[in-house]
This record gives C-alpha cells, structure tokens and sequence, in this order.
C-alpha cells in the first residue's frame, strides 16, 4: 500500500545523510534505511528506497511487513516486505511541490521506527514562447496568440498558460482581462480574442510539479480604436441644408479630436456617393451648412488613420417633392396709382403616386412687388388656393413697378415663386394722404432655379 503521513519541524529539519544508521543495543531489533539516488528531477521522477531489519536475535528479519512514510502533499512512497535476508525495497514518487521530501520506516510487528531519509528534489527549467497572428489591427478584429512550452527542448501538454495584457491606461479605457489556455501533447497552445486597445502580452507558465515557471513578454501589438460616427442633416424648402455630427471612440476616451471628416452624397442612397464638403473634429463634433437645392441621401465618413479606425455614419435623407407656379397674371397692367389690379396664377406639385405634376389645394401664397428700378420686394397680401390649385387675389398699384408671387414650401415640399415679373404701370399723384407704399419685406428668399 502507499502511505503518507505527517511529520514534526524538528522531523523535518534533519536531511543529513541517505541512509539512516540505528542505534544498536543488545537484544534490540533495528532497522536500516537508505535512498538509491540522493535526488530527482524531471528525467528521474522516483527513487529506490531500500532497507534491511534485523531481529533481537541479531539473525536478518525475514517476510516482516514495512510500512514507509513521507510528507504528506509532497508525494508517496509504497511499502514492502523484508525478504530472507531482511532486506526491503520500495518506490518513493515525489509530486514535485517541494524541494526535498523524507522518508521513514515502521516495522510494527516488532516497534521499532527507522531515522528519516531526505531527497532533494530537482525542478526543470521550462521555456515558453509566444507569438501573434499579426501585430496591428482594428479594434473588434481577431487576433491569435499561440506559443509552446517546452523542457530542453521537449514539449511540456497538459500546462498551463496565463496571457496577460498591459495596457497604457491613458489610452485605454476599455478593461483587458487575464486569459487562460492549455498546452495540447505538443506542447502547443494557441488563443483567439478581439482586443479592444494596443497591448503588451506577457505569457506566464507557472511552477507545477517537476517544472518551474516561465514567462516570456511579446512586444506591443498595434490596435486602433473603432469609431463611430453620427450624422444628423435637415434642408429647409430653400434648399439650405445643414449637417452636424460626432467622432466618437469609446475604447480610447471619448471624443476624437483634429479629424477630417467627408460629408458625402448620393442621389439614391447607395451608389454614386460624391464628396461635397471637408470638415474637421473639434472636441469630437463637426458641421457644415450650404445650399444645395437637390433631394437625396448624406452620409458621414472618416476614412480612418494610424491613430483611429474608419466608420461611416447611418445614411441621412433630405428628400423634397417639385413644385411649380405658373406665370403671374395682372390685369390690368395700366392703373392709376393706388388704385388696384387683380393678379392671379396656379400653384402645382409633383406627386409620386401618379408620378405627374397635380394641383397643390389650400396652400398659402404670397403677392410681392417691387418698384421699377428697385431691388426691394415689398409683402402685398396672403392669399390661399383652390381645390385646382388657383389664387387669385386684388391688390393695390402702388407705382410703376412688378408683381410675383412666391410660395414658402411644406415640410416635404420645395418653394417656388413665379417665373415672370407682372409688369404694370400707373399714372397721375395719389390723392392728398393717400397710401404711398406697401410694408417692406426685410428678407425675400430666392425662389427661381432652386431645384
């Protein structure tokens, strides 16, 4: 049987001698121990323990059962029985876990106890290796780190293997975690993961059994933070458009400052994407305001760099439906002054569903008019279409000058105004306090050739 047992410090402070001389005295059993190799080491795991007891008759012991003894956790050691010269041998295994181990013998039949045994136990360096499938990479992308532990040169399986990151925390604020793998009957061992910043890795085999630890340091693997960027873009019925967004890196700190950003565009949302402005982050944001007078589809992209992965926001549309206003007509186009004239026209739109211009009903529109040789328009009078999209309205001449009418748009349509100025012309003075002008419009917004 294997036994193992438990013994004091004083016990286990005494590694002087392989062989354990007893104290002999007349008429006294005794009983000799000694180890066959004074060490072992990974090559040589066991050692022979042999032995011999002789009787108080001082003639040798014959067929007497010996039980031996080692620290306990440290290994065991089998037991024998004496032959018929007394002597015995048994097998002591160390398990590695200390750097020597004693053994000792009972002969219970005739109570008496041998001298302890030490063995030194001999740990094997072990080298381990590592290395990257690749060494720069975006964030989210997988990397493979693998390696082999070996014993001069032999493989080690069953070991193993703890890769710890180290990361600068200045720059990383995304947590790598210790991960473990085990060594296969080649000794090889090999790991898959998707780290999220730029890294150092340190493999540690630990200490087990007849081996020691090792470790080995794989220099930085280059890994850029994945962006994300946002797009939020609006376009009035005047075809002023405006777009505003953010870079955004979460695994290094935020806010991606000092990039440039393309606002691109496409009629129809998935090809033909055209670059149409250049913006730069500052503290992680960027915009951009113009005129475009077109519908279509936005999109953001960073295109990327050595310091930061590419991303393209969600594709954003800006999408305003035709509309059109036929020519204005006043009449009549000679008036005395101040006195009034009936201008009137049509107001379409384009309808997807019938994929043709129709009637825009119950829509405002406004009559302006400027006086000849003046750039100022001047508000006249709101006025609302028909079921046929009509107006028509009566306003005052104010002097030699021109009409049109403009249309603000729609939350989903463009504005127009008509393609003519209606030209009149009055004669003779106003009457003694009579009107001499309309309110001035303080801002007319461009209407002709915006779409």
């Amino acid at each position: 049987m294997l036994r193992i047992a438990t013994i004091g410090m004083a016990a286990a402070l005494f590694v002087g001698t392989l062989t354990a001389t007893p104290a002999l005295a007349d008429g006294t059993a005794s009983i000799v121990l000694a180890a066959q190799a004074a060490s072992v080491d990974p090559d040589h795991p066991t050692t022979t323990i042999t032995g011999k007891v002789v009787a108080a008759d001082g003639s040798p012991a014959a067929s007497i059962p010996v039980d031996l003894s080692t620290n306990t956790g440290w290994g065991s050691v089998t037991d024998a029985t004496t032959d018929a010269d007394g002597a015995f041998t048994a097998t002591l295994s160390p398990n590695g876990e200390s750097d020597s181990v004693t053994v000792w013998a009972d002969v219970p039949s005739l109570g008496i106890h041998s001298e302890m045994v030490a063995v030194q136990v001999v740990h094997g360096e072990t080298q381990t290796t590592l290395l990257a499938s690749r060494t720069d990479l975006d964030e989210g992308q997988p990397l493979t780190l693998s390696g082999q532990v070996t014993y001069q040169g032999r493989p080690l399986s069953g070991r193993a293997v703890f890769i710890d990151p180290a990361v600068d925390p200045s720059r990383c604020t995304s947590p790598m975690y210790t991960f473990r793998a085990n060594t296969d009957a080649e000794g090889r061992f090999s790991t898959t993961i998707k780290p999220s910043c730029t890294a150092t890795y340190v493999a540690r085999t630990p200490a087990a059994g007849f081996y020691e630890g090792s470790t080995t340091t794989l220099p930085a693997v280059s890994v850029r933070p994945a962006t994300t960027t946002s797009l939020s873009a609006t376009m009035d019925a005047y075809g002023r458009f405006q777009a505003q967004g953010a870079l955004y890196a979460a695994s290094a700190g935020g806010d991606v400052n000092g990039k440039q950003v393309l606002l691109e565009y496409s009629p129809d949302g998935r090809t033909g994407w055209q670059t149409i402005r250049r913006m730069k982050t500052s503290q992680g944001q960027f915009s951009a305001s113009f005129t475009v007078n077109t519908s279509g589809y936005w999109r953001a992209r960073f295109a990327g760099d050595t310091a930061a992965a590419p991303s393209v926001s969600p594709v954003r549309k800006t999408w305003r439906w035709s509309t059109s206003m036929s020519k204005l007509k006043a009449s009549p186009t000679r008036v005395r002054k101040n006195h009034y004239i009936t201008v009137s026209g049509t107001l379409s739109r384009y309808y997807s569903s019938k994929k043709r211009f129709g009637a825009f009903p119950g829509q405002k529109v406004r009559i302006i008019f400027r006086f000849r040789g003046k750039k100022t328009w001047y508000h006249v009078k709101w006025v609302k279409t028909d079921s046929k999209g009509r107006y028509k309205a009566k306003v005052r001449a104010y002097g030699n000058g021109y009409f049109a009418a403009t249309f603000a748009g729609t939350s989903d349509t463009w504005a127009a105004g008509t393609p003519n100025d209606a030209r009149v012309t009055t004669y003779a003075v106003p009457s003694p306090g009579g009107r001499s002008g309309p309110p001035p419009i303080m801002t007319v917004l461009p209407w002709r050739d915006h779409q």
